[in-house]
């Protein structure tokens, strides 16, 4: 070593130096951001609840944090609560949890715990548990490009005064998953052990396993923010590519085709209809609604002679301004959506 290099410091020690000097203000830089993004988060969240409150529309996300530091970044609340005072409705929630990738903002994973209660004006109320009730979203700058959902072994009860007596209902699992597909929604959706019953009593049926594929037509702005309401279909027309229903032991039941629905909620369409054991289907339906056994005979009877007296049928189920017709017979009327 030369008495320069000594007087000046070896060329790698100087370059360590500089490495780590420049490590320790990245991560310094890096920090300071995630904590001031957590902050304006924080706030424009707090922000955007009260300035609904405006607008009649009101939340509430108790004990409210910023969370995920330093790779991810996300909301965390012990409890929701949301009222609106437009529709009458108001809802409660168990705390929810979110978290983002840094690197993919756009990216987030949701769960939300349970119970809910759901109120809606007039007498209507809905009460859910769970065990699992997990989301996601894909989202780019002009709103979300897709979002599922999905929930484990939930149980409830709605309470309105259509229905009479409150109605229990239970599934083991279910999905719902939403995409943009240019300017249409593609939709898909499914329910395992789907079980319905009232208050007190066994249920209707046995458990049925639904599943349905479809398409809205020039409705992707659904998938942009306030896109949803609850009369949405109104005014819409798709492809209803399939709703299959099975409830076990050979019994199915598959639907498809093009549909619409007016300005007054009335769907209408041109459906291919496969029903197989009609039999079955007679005996478990009857037993459900005893009150409309004849119809149900009636529409047994009429799908056994269009099938030549098989057991199983595919017809074609045209719907009308929310009524259904079976070879230009009526079978039932639709309730508006």
């Amino acid at each position: 070593m030369t008495v320069t290099e000594v007087a000046n410091g070896r060329p790698t020690g100087r370059k360590f130096r500089w490495l780590a000097i420049g490590i320790v203000l990245a991560i310094g830089l890096y920090s300071g951001g995630w904590y001031l993004a957590a902050d304006q988060l924080e706030k424009r969240v707090t922000s955007y609840l009260t300035e609904k409150q405006t607008a009649g529309f009101g939340g509430e996300c108790t004990d409210l944090e910023v969370r995920g530091f330093p790779f991810r970044i996300g909301l965390f609340c012990d409890k929701i609560r949301l009222d609106d005072t437009r529709l009458g409705a108001s809802a409660s929630f168990g705390a929810l949890r979110t978290a983002a990738q840094v690197y993919q903002p756009g990216r987030a994973v949701i769960e939300l715990d349970g119970p809910a209660e759901v109120r809606v004006s007039p007498d209507v109320s809905i009460s859910a548990d769970w065990t699992l009730l997990h989301a996601s979203l894909a989202a780019t700058m002009s709103g979300i490009d897709r979002t599922s959902l999905a929930y484990d072994n939930l149980t409830g009860t709605v309470r309105a005064p259509l229905i009479g007596d409150s109605l229990g209902f239970g599934a083991a699992h279910g999905e719902v998953h939403l995409r943009k597909n240019g300017t249409d929604v593609d939709a898909a959706l499914s329910v395992d052990k789907l079980d319905l019953r009232p208050h007190q009593g066994p249920s209707f049926a046995p458990p049925v396993d639904i599943a349905a594929d479809l398409t809205v037509v020039d409705q992707a702005e659904w998938l942009q923010a306030s896109g949803f309401s609850p009369q949405m279909l109104r005014g819409t027309k798709g492809e209803l590519r399939q709703l299959s229903l099975d409830a076990g032991a050979g019994m199915s039941l598959k639907l498809k085709g093009p549909f619409s629905v007016d300005d007054q909620g009335l769907i209408s369409g041109e459906f291919s209809l496969t029903m197989t054991d009609i039999v079955a289907w007679r005996e478990n339906l009857v037993k459900a609604v005893p009150e409309e056994t004849d119809l149900i005979n009636d529409i047994a009877n009429m799908l056994t002679a269009l099938a030549g007296g098989k057991n199983e049928a595919t017809v074609k189920l045209n719907v009308r301004d929310g009524t259904a017709f079976l070879a230009f017979i009526p079978i039932g009327v639709l309730p508006a959506l």
